[in-house]
């Protein structure tokens, strides 16, 4: 392989890790306003802190927008693409992430239900934090173990 792909596709590996970095920080910003609506009582104050947490997905959407307009565009079927998308290594770290973002959640689901189980909130509002903490938790630790083990 010649060195020009070779810089190439560390200039795209380094472009994916930036775009990661970023979908983690999206992630936590959007489950952490889900869950905030989730664990407020209804009523007047519900109105103020749902205004509130629209704010971490205002900014989830600026950064999403910023991400697919701004920066360089690599082509499904470019070599770089194929090359990463192929290696062992990168496969081998994501099944790894994804096993073990498996075990915290289902590690995870014993103590958020005691703790959800324990509060005042209604039971379909306790159900519905539950189910956006897990997603949260297991989307966040994937994307963070993978980057924690792709690293060099």
């Amino acid at each position: 392989m010649s060195q020009a792909t070779d810089d190439r596709s560390e200039l795209f590996l380094q472009f994916s890790q930036r775009k990661l970095t970023t979908l983690l920080v999206i992630v936590l910003a959007v489950g952490a306003a889900g869950l905030a609506l989730m664990l407020t009582p209804t009523g007047t104050v519900w109105r103020a802190v749902s205004r509130i947490s629209l704010v971490p997905v205002a900014v989830a959407i600026v950064l999403i927008v910023q991400m697919t307009l701004r920066g360089r565009r690599w082509p499904p079927d470019s070599p770089e693409v194929r090359m990463a998308m192929q290696d062992e290594w990168r496969r081998t770290n994501m099944n790894r992430a994804s096993r073990l973002a498996l075990v915290v959640v289902l590690l995870a689901q014993w103590p958020l239900a005691l703790v959800l189980g324990f509060t005042q909130i209604p039971a379909p509002r306790g159900a519905m934090a539950m189910a956006m903490a897990s997603i949260t938790l297991g989307l966040a630790t994937q994307i963070a173990l993978f980057l924690f083990f792709d690293r060099e």
